[in-house]
């Protein structure tokens, strides 16, 4: 059985919910690949998004690293540099999820 083709980043949507695996914990937050995508930078700042109801209750006990899980696209931003893209994640709010 062949791969599942991923989707392409001009796909990526703000407001939009992915699965997304935990690569690392980093002293910020942490960063992910995207399940369905082409791959691309990924992170989330916990502290930055503090105020968010669905990043604090993330944030309390991060999800380890490998773990599959439901996240938001916060925000594409293209960059310069490489990696060109890097996708700003945020979590779902209470009843989202």
């Amino acid at each position: 059985m062949a791969d599942t083709p991923r989707r392409p980043l001009s796909d990526l949507r703000q407001g939009e919910t992915v699965q997304a695996t935990i690569t690392s914990h980093q002293p910020y937050g942490l960063t992910a690949e995207l399940n369905d995508y082409d791959p691309v930078g990924a992170s989330m700042d916990t502290i930055r998004r503090s105020s968010e109801p669905g990043v604090k209750r993330l944030a309390l006990e991060l999800p380890p690293v490998g773990a599959t899980v439901d996240l938001v696209i916060g925000k594409v931003r293209v960059w310069d540099h490489d990696p060109w893209i890097w996708v700003d994640l945020t979590a779902p709010g209470p009843g989202e999820d």
